[in-house]
């Protein structure tokens, strides 16, 4: 097996200082400076910002170059992570941690190789925006319309759908619930101190 046939970079814009695997598969990226990428990442039609880390087997896709997936600065995409953007954009703000194994999906139904089913469940489709300092634990699963505010934190295996999730607020359970604010105060000295 050729491994080259395996792993390939195609049309890869890289900014300055970047570690990219030689292991992970690359088509119509566009890398900002001092950006990371794991062992056996696939990336299609996808913008990244400077200083992001992309860990091990995460794949995000977007069928439309025109409409690529947009993640920004300072951003942590861990273990595993899935992202489509069949549906919709999906974007993700400065400084955002989406954690082990999470999803984020921009449609959902059985699709058109099942038209009894798709039928009965037609496709939706929709955006997925995630703001600046987000925070998803592991194994979330974010669907099509969520808006995540600046701030907000999802708890581990929370499930966030079609909803607009209000800034510094952690969120937790399936489906996601309010379980508490984050003191104002406390983001003010944080912004202040690293921000």
């Amino acid at each position: 097996m050729n491994l080259n046939s395996l792993f390939k970079q195609i049309n890869v814009r890289r900014g300055e200082n970047c570690e990219v695997s030689d292991f992970c598969s690359l088509e119509n990226v566009t890398l900002g400076n001092n950006v990371r990428i794991g062992d056996f990442v696939q990336l299609k039609n996808v913008l990244i910002g400077d200083g992001t880390k992309v860990g091990v087997n995460v794949r995000f896709y977007s069928p439309d170059p025109a409409r690529p997936v947009k993640i920004g600065r300072e951003c942590w995409l861990s273990y595993g992570v899935f992202g489509e953007a069949t549906g919709g954009e999906i974007i993700i703000e400065d400084y955002a941690v989406i954690a082990h194994r999470s999803v984020l999906l921009t449609s959902s139904g059985p699709g058109e190789k099942n038209s009894v089913m798709d039928a009965i469940y037609p496709r939706q489709q929709g955006s997925i925006h995630i703001g600046k300092y987000s925070w998803a634990g592991a194994q979330c699963t974010i669907l099509l319309n969520a808006f995540l505010e600046e701030g907000v934190v999802l708890g581990a295996h929370t499930f966030a759908a079609g909803d607009r999730y209000r800034a510094w607020t952690v969120y937790g359970g399936s489906p996601a619930k309010i379980l508490k604010n984050i003191d104002p105060a406390r983001v003010d000295r944080a912004k202040k101190m690293y921000g």
